[in-house]
């Protein structure tokens, strides 16, 4: 029989058989890419061209207060090979290093271990700029404007006050964005806590917000136009192959270079599927952080059948966070038998089940509702606990097999799709996800 594997982690994979009787359907199986140029090249190319915006020579001069604000830990943009080539060119334009500011875009994640940030910038970056880490509820936060849906943005001082503002980031699919980097920096990365919930519950639920889509997205649209608003003026957006390595990087306006990443790695993802899954079995990875495990779900749930079964390989680089357990036991303790609901409806009262928490913490909980009520969702995990699985309401397995041999249970004769690198695809069934009827 065939051997099928799926990525642990990045120098880990997963092997294992179909059951006799499974039917296979889509095994996206990420082929190496030849990438005959280092990033450093990439960046410096990019800056030669930038997409829809003058070089930044001709934007800048001496004196000028640079910021520069990159992602946290949560995705794998690798920032440390991207940064040397920018503050090159900054500092051949005359821009000081004490004029640069670096900004931790964490939205409302929690700030990253001072040695994780060290070896995210590189030790010769950590030691020698100013850097911060977002604080959403900072009081000195920067009012610029307003929402479409009508409430206050507040910006990062720093980002605000500089002369010119940059982002880096990794252009790869995102469940509400369609894709992340670019614009996406900004809001929610650097803006206030109520701005991020106000954004994220309106917008989350509207037709057209899903994996992959940037053309009818009202989410991303607010996104883009709160950028405006910011002032952003270039994005640093890393380009990437479906087996998540880098194979170039775009530079440019906020919009335009972003379009223009999204046209060049699109292909890279989507995959054109003409039937849906009883069973999709897909890794977590390249998500390794608590709340972002449930991203590729979305995915899965794009090309399965109602009622079907999405089997999830992860791992986490630590324990689950307890905030985040914590509000599946809300959820579970208001006693509905439509919890997906419930959320629902919070959502469209601009609300969220903790209030006070992060946001990816209140998202990874309404993602993982809404999905439970429509699929059977397995966690297969050696570093995440059975009874961190189990409370928040996944069926957990100890490995794939033992995941296979229970969903054979339901559907001894499936047909099946395996996705190696979960977070890295895009189903194509030819017609708009309905994933909240």
């Amino acid at each position: 029989m065939a051997l099928y594997r799926l990525f642990y982690k990045e120098d880990e994979t997963v092997e294992f058989e179909l059951p006799e009787g499974w039917e296979l359907l889509n095994y996206v199986n990420p082929e190496p890419t030849k990438i005959d140029r280092t990033i450093d090249e990439m960046v410096s190319d990019a800056l030669r061209s930038p997409v829809g915006i003058p070089p930044l020579e001709e934007s800048l001069k001496p004196g000028s207060t640079v910021a520069i604000a990159i992602d946290d830990w949560t995705r794998p943009t690798p920032v440390r090979k991207l940064l040397p080539g920018l503050l090159k060119k900054l500092d051949e334009a005359g821009v000081k290093r004490e004029d640069i500011t670096l900004i931790v875009a964490l939205g409302s994640h929690l700030p990253m271990p001072e040695e994780a940030l060290r070896e995210r910038l590189g030790a010769e970056v950590y030691g020698n700029y100013r850097i911060e880490q977002h604080n959403c509820r900072a009081e000195d936060l920067v009012p610029i404007g307003n929402l479409s849906s009508g409430g206050p943005v507040r910006l990062n001082k720093a980002f605000h006050d500089a002369d010119y503002r940059i982002s880096i980031g990794s252009i790869i699919p995102h469940p509400m964005n369609g894709f992340g980097g670019g614009p996406k920096i900004v809001m929610p990365g650097l803006v206030a806590y109520e701005t991020i919930r106000e954004h994220h519950t309106v917008y989350t639920i509207q037709e057209g917000a899903y994996p992959g889509n940037t053309a009818t997205n009202p989410f991303y649209k607010e996104v883009v136009r709160v950028a405006g608003l910011a002032n952003l003026n270039m994005i640093l957006g890393a380009l990437y192959t479906n087996q998540e390595k880098v194979f170039d990087v775009v530079a440019g306006h906020y919009y335009e270079a972003h379009q223009e990443g999204i046209r060049r790695c699109i292909g890279n993802f989507k995959v054109k599927m003409d039937e849906y899954a009883d069973v999709t079995i897909l890794s977590a990875y390249p998500y390794t952080e608590g709340p972002q495990l449930m991203k590729p779900i979305g995915p899965a749930a794009m090309c399965t059948k109602r009622g079907g079964a999405v089997i999830l390989l992860a791992t986490t680089r630590g324990p689950m966070p307890e905030p985040m357990l914590n509000a599946f036991d809300v959820v579970r303790e208001m006693g509905s038998d439509h919890p997906d609901q419930v959320l629902l409806d919070t959502f469209k009262k601009r609300s969220l089940v903790l209030n006070e928490a992060p946001i990816d913490f209140n998202m990874a909980l309404f993602f993982t509702e809404v999905y439970k009520a429509r699929y059977d969702l397995t966690i297969v995990s050696k570093d995440i606990r059975r009874e961190d699985a189990e409370r928040m309401g996944f069926a957990f397995a100890s490995t794939v097999e033992e995941a296979m041999e229970k969903a054979k249970e339901k559907f001894p004769n499936a047909k099946v799709n395996v996705f190696p690198i979960g977070g890295m695809v895009l189903p194509d069934m030819g017609e708009p996800p309905r994933l909240y009827d």
